[in-house]
């Protein structure tokens, strides 16, 4: 009796996991088509907001770009103007002596 009642279970146990395999595999799939329709929607909204903070980041290195260019013009005539001053120093000085 004890062997039936093993062989019953079993079969038992074997009927549920088929049974919860064949249904749980569908509804699993659903579930993740739908997680990833959700993702997608999200993604297409994070896509555009990355987008537009990237134009915004190149603009602004555009920027600095131009004001570090600036900068070095600014500062290659002022190092010309300081030479030329120094130079005309130097030739009154010389000057001076004589």
């Amino acid at each position: 009796m004890i062997v039936f009642e093993m062989a019953l279970l079993i079969t038992a146990g074997v009927v549920t996991v088929v049974t919860i395999a064949a249904m749980g595999r569908p509804l699993a799939e659903a579930y993740a088509e739908k997680l990833k329709a959700r993702y997608k929607e999200l993604e297409s909204d994070v896509e555009a907001n990355l987008k537009s903070r990237l134009g915004a980041l190149e603009e602004e290195v555009s920027d600095l770009k131009r004001q570090v260019t600036q900068i070095q013009e600014t500062s290659e005539f002022t190092t010309k103007l300081l030479e030329s001053q120094r130079l005309r120093l130097t030739e009154i000085e010389e000057k001076q002596e004589q």
